[in-house]
Order: structure tokens, then sequence, then C-alpha cells
């Protein structure tokens, strides 16, 4: 929602809303559609500021109605989005699922706050202790299965279900063939609403069993796909990444790169980035070169190209030119799994 400011500002409003800095309050609803979103939607986070006065606006209400689900519901959404800013991100993935465990208590037949709720203990998991994560992990897929026994045909929490049974450990629930039964059925879910995610599904499904032919088949089906979050843009994404990075081969990676770039934004800087890595993994460096730096340019603190720049420039015979890629790359990235080879190219290139 783009911030609203009054036409006619009466100079005192005016001299406080820009002094303070501070983005005029939203009306309530307003404020709720800013921060309640689909799964999948592809709309552009709120700024800051925008985020801060609907948080206002949002605290404010579920003061003045604190049995109100929805006002609840908004706060969990509004601390998710938070925790994205990396704004005090442990305690507010904390928050969120507080809150959307309050609005499931207060509204338990609502599937989307089921939803919300097992999305949000997953998201959690990674702040707590091995035995917290597993306390976790039932808690969120106990909200998954409430949220398709209230709504059956509900796809963000069948895609939920799916995901917990590709990656959990089998000790803990997880299952190839369940995650696989939960990828088939989201494809015949009615109208076609599940198509394009179930496609995904098991295009991970069989990146995992590395049966390569069945994976391209479900994202080439994925492109063409309807239903919720359908995003023919995406399916060419992972396509290419995987062929790329899992597949490890480029030569298969050309033609999805060749349809992606065709119907990418130009600022994709992702379409670009991976155009340089097909061509530098087939050791085409004088075309990969332009390309990262080309990301580069948008975005200096792009690690794959920083690292894909530096070693085509090495192996272009740039070296001064490496050399100082690598250094950065070390400096900006200490903990990557390329850094140690990058400070042995220092060394290298340093004649040291």
């Amino acid at each position: 929602m783009p911030r609203r400011w009054t036409a006619c500002l009466i100079a005192l409003a005016a001299t406080s809303a820009f002094t303070t800095g501070r983005a005029a309050d939203p009306a309530p609803d307003d404020a709720f559609a800013l921060v309640v979103r689909p799964p999948w939607s592809q709309q552009a986070p709120p700024k800051p500021e925008e985020l801060a006065a609907a948080r206002r606006v949002i605290d404010a209400q579920a003061a003045s109605d604190p049995k109100s689900a929805r006002w609840v519901f908004a706060q969990g959404q509004a601390a998710r989005l938070e925790a994205h800013e990396g704004k005090a991100g442990e305690a507010k993935r904390k928050e969120a699922l507080e809150r959307f465990e309050k609005a499931a208590s207060l509204e338990p037949g609502n599937a989307d706050y089921q939803f919300w709720l097992g999305s949000a203990a997953f998201d959690r998991a990674d702040d707590v202790s091995l035995f917290s994560k597993m306390s976790l992990a039932s808690t969120g897929r106990k909200a998954f299965e409430k949220a398709i026994a209230i709504d059956s045909n509900h796809v963000a929490a069948r895609v939920g279900m799916a995901q917990f049974f590709l990656q959990a450990p089998a000790i803990a629930g997880g299952s190839i063939d369940k995650a696989r039964d939960a990828g088939n059925a989201l494809v015949a879910l009615p109208d076609r609403r599940g198509e394009f995610q179930g496609r995904m599904v098991l295009a991970q499904i069989a990146e995992h069993d590395e049966k390569w032919d069945e994976m391209s088949r479900q994202l080439v089906a994925a492109e063409t796909a309807s239903g919720d979050g359908a995003d023919p843009v995406g399916a060419l994404r992972m396509h290419a990444w995987m062929l790329l990075n899992r597949k490890k081969d480029a030569q298969a990676a050309l033609p999805v790169l060749d349809r992606y770039a065709k119907i990418a934004k130009p600022d994709d800087l992702t379409a670009i980035f991976l155009q340089a890595e097909a061509n530098r993994q087939l050791g085409r460096c004088a075309d990969a070169l332009p390309k990262y730096d080309q990301v580069l340019a948008k975005f200096d603190g792009a690690r794959g190209s920083r690292w894909g720049a530096a070693v085509c420039r090495e192996q272009l015979g740039q070296k001064e030119a490496a050399r100082r890629d690598y250094e950065e790359f070390a400096r900006r990235f200490p903990d990557d799994d390329h850094t140690k080879d990058a400070k042995a190219a220092v060394k290298r290139l340093s004649g040291s």
C-alpha cells in the first residue's frame, strides 16, 4: 500500500509528519491489508515506515478488542514481516508464533489461522534447541493437518505437509512416499487450484531421487500450470538452478535459461547470474564475466557473482582484478565454504 498523505495538509500536521519521519497512520482495514497477504504474494513488502504505521494501528485495534482473532492474527503477520526485515528476528518470530497460536485458539475453525500457525512453528525451529525443534515440528504438523481437515482444498497447508514429509527425518515422520502422495493430491485438487504447487513439489521429490527427466517434466508442466501462486518465472528459475547446481548439467540448462530470459523482468538479477553460471561451467568465462559484472553493478553484495567473477578473472589472466575480487569475497563472506579457497587464491596471486 502506498504511503498515505492527506491531500491538503494543515501547516502544523505537515510539520509534524515530516519532522518525525513517520508515515501517516492508515485506516484499520488498510493496515490489515498491508500485512495480511497470501502465502505466495509477489507484492513488494511494505516499507519500514509503512509497516511501523500499520503496526501502530493494528496494535491499537487489538488492544481495544482483545477477543478479536482478526487483529491478533494481523499482529502475527506484522511480527512475521518485522522478522524478515532483520529487526530482532528471533524475538519477532517468537511473537508471530504466539500471536498465531492465540488467533487459532480464538477461532479454531479458521483454516488460514491454522496454516500460519504451522508455518510460524517451522520458521521458529532454527532458534531453539533440538528438543524444542521436535516440539515445534509437532505443533507445525498438527496445525497443517487441522487446516486441511477444516478445508480439504487449502493449497498452502497441503504444500506445508508435503514439505514436512520431504524434509523431516524418517524418525520424525518424514517420508518420500507421503510427500509424493501429497504432491499428487495437490495436482488433483478441484479447479486446478493446486496444480502449480503440486508440480513444484513433485519436481523436488524427483530431484531428491536424482530422476532428472522426471524433474524436468514436472517443471516444464509447472510453466503453464494454473492454481494458487502459479509462477512461470519461478518454475524456470528453479529448473535452471537444479540443472546447474544439482545435476551439474550446464548444457541442459541453456534452453531453460533461454525461456527464462524471454519472460524475466529486465531487473531480474537471478536470470543474469544463472546465465553467467552456465557459461562459466561450460568454460566460457569471456561470456560469463560481463554478466557477473552486470549483477555486481546492481548489487555489490551478490555472493555467487563475486565468486564467479573472481574465478573468471583469474582464468582470463586478469590477476590483479581477480585478487581484489577474492579479497572482497573473503572480507564480505567469512563463513562461506569458498572463503578458504579465496584466501589461498589471494596468496597465490600476490606471489606469497
